[in-house]
C-alpha cells in the first residue's frame, strides 16, 4: 500500500480535504484538487495509480480550516521566532529538508508568498501544502509532526492579528479566466517590494499563479513578473500605497510631457550637461546651428519659454540681441535665502557667438 491509500483514511476521518501529491516535485495528481473532500479523499485512495503516490495534500484555507506558516529555513532558532511573531501553536511539522511548517486556525488569511522584507516565510492560507507523512525518495526523508498531531486540529489558535502586513492582494483560488493577468501582475507590483531580484520575483509569480483554478503559461507569469520588476526598478511601483511617492521627476513628466513634449526633453537635455552647475546658457541659434539639439530656433525658444514660464528654469540675466545668450539656473539649485550662494558673472564675461 502507498502512502497516500494509507493515510488519506485517517485525514479524512479528521475532516481533512486530502488528495494525492508527486512529494518530489510538489505537483498534486489530480485534477480538480481545490474541490477536495473527505469523501473524494477516499474515493482516490480506491485508485491503483493513485494509491500509490507518496505524498498527501491538504487544501489551505477556508476547506480545511487551516493556514499554514511555512518557514523555508532549517533551525529551531526559526521556529523559535515564528512562535513569536505569529502565536503559539499545538502543530509543528517537519519537512523532508528539515524546515518548518506550523499550523494555525484559518481566519480568512490569503495565500502570501514571502509577505515579510527579509524573512524566509510564507503564508499559506490557500493553495496546498503537503502533510506528513509525504516521502521524498530524492531525499531519502518524509514529513513528520514535530509536535502535535491531527487530534490537536481542535486546538489549533488563528494567527495573532499584529503579526500580519496590512493589506493583501485576492486569493488565487478565486481569480478566475479574464482576470488572470491583471491579478498576477497586482500580485507582482505588491511582491516586488520584498524581492531581491526579477528571478525572485518570476519563482514568487509561479508559485502564486499555481493556485489559479486554471493557471497561465509559464511565459504569461514570467512576462508579468517582469513588467512588474520594471515599475519597482524604475521606481514606479505605487501599487497599494496609501500616497503615491511622486519625485519632481514624476510631477515634471505629468506636468510637461504630453502638452509640451519638446519642452520636457529641453529640460532632461539641459540638465544632463548642466545638473551640477550654478547656472548656464540657454543660446537657440547657436544650439540649432550646432544640432545640439537639432531643432530649429524657434522650437528652442518655445520650449524655454515653457521651462521659465513653468517655474523650471529661472532667468538670471537677460539674453541681449546679437551681443550674449541669457544665463538660467534651474530652479530647485539655488537655496533661497539671503546669501548669495552662487554668484554669476556679469555678462560680458559670458558672451556666446551666435545669436540670442
Amino acid at each position: 500500500m502507498g502512502i497516500y491509500s494509507q493515510h488519506a483514511p485517517i485525514y479524512a476521518d479528521a475532516g481533512l480535504p486530502v488528495f494525492p501529491v508527486d512529494a518530489r516535485n510538489k505537483r498534486p495528481a489530480v485534477k480538480g484538487w481545490q474541490n477536495a473532500t473527505p469523501r473524494r479523499a477516499r474515493g482516490w485512495a480506491t485508485k491503483p495509480d493513485l494509491a500509490n503516490m507518496d505524498g498527501l495534500g491538504i487544501v489551505m484555507g477556508k476547506p480545511s480550516g487551516i493556514t499554514e506558516v511555512d518557514v523555508d529555513a532549517v533551525g529551531g532558532a526559526w521556529i523559535t521566532a515564528a512562535r513569536e511573531r505569529f502565536g503559539d501553536t499545538s502543530i509543528i511539522i517537519r519537512t523532508a529538508s528539515g524546515k518548518a511548517k506550523l499550523w494555525y486556525r484559518h481566519n480568512g488569511e490569503g495565500r502570501h508568498i514571502r509577505p515579510f522584507h527579509g524573512l524566509p516565510i510564507d503564508i499559506l492560507g490557500g493553495g496546498f501544502t503537503i502533510a506528513p507523512p509525504s516521502w521524498r525518495d530524492d531525499l531519502g526523508s518524509s514529513y513528520s509532526f514535530v509536535s502535535g498531531s491531527l487530534d490537536d486540529l481542535n486546538k489549533l489558535r488563528p494567527i495573532r492579528s499584529d503579526a500580519m502586513p496590512g493589506t493583501f492582494t485576492r486569493a488565487p483560488e478565486a481569480v478566475q479566466r479574464g482576470e488572470r493577468n491583471d491579478s498576477l501582475w497586482r500580485y507582482c507590483m505588491a511582491q516586488a517590494r520584498h524581492c531581491d531580484d526579477v528571478e525572485a520575483l518570476i519563482d514568487v509569480a509561479a508559485t502564486w499563479n499555481s493556485a489559479f483554478p486554471d493557471p497561465l503559461g509559464s511565459v504569461e507569469v514570467e512576462a508579468c513578473a517582469r513588467s512588474a520588476w520594471q515599475y519597482e526598478s524604475e521606481g514606479r511601483n505605487y501599487l497599494g500605497l496609501r500616497k503615491p511617492q511622486l519625485t519632481a521627476k514624476d510631477k515634471r513628466m505629468d506636468d510637461l510631457l504630453h502638452e509640451h513634449p519638446e519642452a520636457y526633453a529641453l529640460y532632461d537635455y539641459l540638465h544632463r550637461w548642466h545638473h551640477s552647475r550654478p547656472f548656464f546658457a540657454i543660446a537657440p541659434r547657436a544650439m540649432s546651428e550646432a544640432g545640439s539639439p537639432a531643432w530649429p530656433r524657434r522650437k528652442i525658444e518655445r520650449a524655454r519659454d515653457v521651462l521659465l514660464e513653468k517655474g523650471y528654469v529661472v532667468e538670471i540675466v537677460p539674453p541681449r540681441r546679437g551681443v550674449s545668450a541669457g544665463q538660467y539656473r534651474f530652479s530647485d539649485q539655488m537655496p533661497i535665502s539671503a546669501h548669495n550662494h552662487n554668484t554669476f558673472p556679469p555678462p560680458a564675461l559670458v558672451e556666446v557667438a551666435g545669436h540670442a
